[in-house]
């Protein structure tokens, strides 16, 4: 007889993908290439079943890398029950290092705590810069910072002439709070109500909340935050498909924010040049943008670059905008950021060389994106596992990102084993086995492309990218075009990047036609062609006269 399973009980034999994901704290594409793989068992509802899942964690990830990361993970931590303790005792004492106590309690924080929480308190110097853009009379308005922590910016907007009353703060760290308000305390004997331990996102969601006149804040920088939540967020404040915590806080500090008041965030490098951050720079670049700053690597530990916005309430002008780099200070319009692919904010370009952009887009040119199919490197799951150093029977010979240079390519030193069903995720194989194709390295600052006719195989640190038929140049034409040095210029100067995504280079301009004109590619010929020029810099301006497409 046929066993018919109750919905009940189907539910609670098996789990959702995402369901799976929040648990390991991975993405739903790493549990869909774990179930690709054969590690985890699918449902026709389209979930896995819970026995399969609790066999993953016992026996594969209790091997393997998500085993390594939990126990990381555990090593780096803190008794956060404690350290609160220990530092409400020291605010109850009459004695207060008020300039240090911030940094002392950030600096007691794990590694692990702070990125799931995106905690990085912000140096005075770079929290200077933001008040710079501000009108000189302070005195009658309001400020917010959102996510206050220990009250670097609350403290700053003191000395910079707003009054201790119409300072406002938000924090969810219940220490960081009673710092702020201490601090504030011991600079004005104003304990102040204002400083409180709230989510600014939850409350900016009910109704009657009162607007500020300046917003300045470091927001959490990619929060651990569930697909629930962020849409919980994301649909009451607009955000688009731009659901970060960062965007979710710029776009609930703008519906606090009065008519012509000013807001500034200090960002991630991503916010300023990531496709996931599109919707969010639309809606900047709609409003009135006063700076965009550059403030490097602020942060011990933290890779990741951090840049600064600071614009005002009222409807763009295309009224200059102050662009500080770290060495120089430049003007851009705010149309030459628009007229950029996905509105990328590259403000480290100079105008003369956003100009020459702008001339290489309004030439006729294809995209990529339209004409050609991509295929990631195969993501094995445990290098060290499959990978070996010489030939043998069974296995295939797969190159990475180090064996490739530009329009060539090194022997191969890595062997896998030739069944793909073992591996986590692998491109379709007719994309390998394309009569022609290109592949490139994926992490890299620069375009490194080689042309393969020989349908190679490679790991996941090169990708892959085959033209539709029609595509009116071959693929060793393409590949000199994005091996040269102005597109590697155009690139760089467009995205800034350390990662070759596809939707980047989808989106640069292929100008095929010089192929109609000439047979073989040369670079200085290729320059003519599109009417521009080299400049000392390195970099490219637009010719004032001679032979252009």
């Amino acid at each position: 007889m046929r066993h018919y399973v109750a919905t009940d009980e189907l539910a609670v034999l098996s789990l959702t993908i995402a369901d799976a994901a929040d648990s390991l704290g991975v993405s739903t594409a790493s549990v869909r290439n774990w179930i690709k793989a054969g590690y985890l068992v699918s449902t026709e509802r389209g979930s896995i079943t819970r026995d399969s899942f609790h066999e993953f964690i016992e026996h594969v990830a209790g091997q393997e890398k998500l085993v390594a990361r939990a126990n990381k993970s555990q090593k780096d931590s803190h008794d956060h029950g404690a350290l609160s303790l220990r530092y409400r005792q020291i605010l109850s004492e009459k004695e207060f290092d008020g300039d240090q106590i911030g940094d002392q309690y950030q600096a007691s924080l794990s590694n692990t705590y702070r990125n799931q929480e995106g905690i990085y308190y912000t140096q005075d110097w770079i929290i200077e810069r933001f008040f710079a853009h501000l009108p000189e009379d302070r005195e009658g308005l309001t400020f917010c910072d959102p996510c206050c922590g220990s009250g670097n910016f609350i403290l700053a907007a003191l000395e910079q002439g707003f009054t201790a009353e119409n300072i406002f703060g938000f924090d969810i760290d219940p220490v960081a709070v009673a710092i702020t308000r201490r601090r504030l305390f011991e600079r004005t004997g104003f304990d102040s109500p204002n400083i409180q331990c709230a989510d600014f996102l939850e409350t900016s969601l009910q109704a009657g909340q009162p607007p500020f006149d300046v917003i300045f804040t470091n927001p959490p920088w990619g929060k651990k935050l569930n697909k629930a939540q962020k849409q919980s967020y994301a649909v009451p404040f607009a955000a688009g498909n731009s659901r970060d915590t960062c965007s979710l806080f710029f776009h609930a500090a703008l519906s606090r924010l009065q008519p012509t008041g000013y807001l500034g965030f200090l960002l991630p490098d991503a916010f300023f040049n990531v496709a996931a951050f599109t919707d969010v720079r639309d809606r900047a670049l709609a409003l009135d943008i006063k700076a965009l700053m550059d403030f490097g690597k602020p942060f011990p530990g933290l890779v990741t670059k951090a840049k600064g916005i600071v614009l005002q309430n009222q409807a763009n002008r295309n009224e200059p905008i102050c662009c500080e780099g770290l060495t120089e200070t430049t003007v851009r319009t705010p149309s030459s950021f628009q007229q950029n692919p996905k509105s990328i904010l590259n403000f480290s370009c100079a105008p003369e060389e956003a100009a020459t952009i702008a001339h290489l887009y309004a030439l006729d040119h294809l995209k990529l994106s339209n004409h050609a199919r991509f295929g990631l490197g195969i993501v094995t799951g445990n290098n060290k596992k499959y990978c070996v150093a010489s030939p043998q029977a069974g296995y295939l010979p797969v190159y990475k990102g180090a064996d490739l240079q530009p329009g060539s390519l090194r022997e191969p030193s890595t062997y896998l084993p030739a069944d793909f069903s073992l591996y986590h995720q692998v491109a379709p194989r007719e994309l390998y086995q394309a009569p022609e194709k290109l592949i490139y390295r994926f992490i890299s600052s620069r375009l490194v492309f080689h042309y393969d006719t020989a349908q190679s195989y490679f790991l996941n640190s090169v990708n892959m990218l085959v033209t539709e038929p029609e595509f009116p140049i071959t693929g060793q034409q393409l590949c000199q075009i994005l091996n040269s040095r102005v597109m590697n210029w155009l690139f760089q100067s467009i995205f800034e990047t350390h990662k070759v995504l596809r939707a980047d280079l989808g989106a640069l301009p292929i100008h095929t036609r010089y192929f109609e004109r000439y047979d073989e590619f040369d670079e200085a010929r290729y320059l003519n062609f599109l009417g521009i020029e080299e400049i000392e810099s390195g970099g490219y301006c637009i010719k004032k006269s001679g032979e252009s497409a």
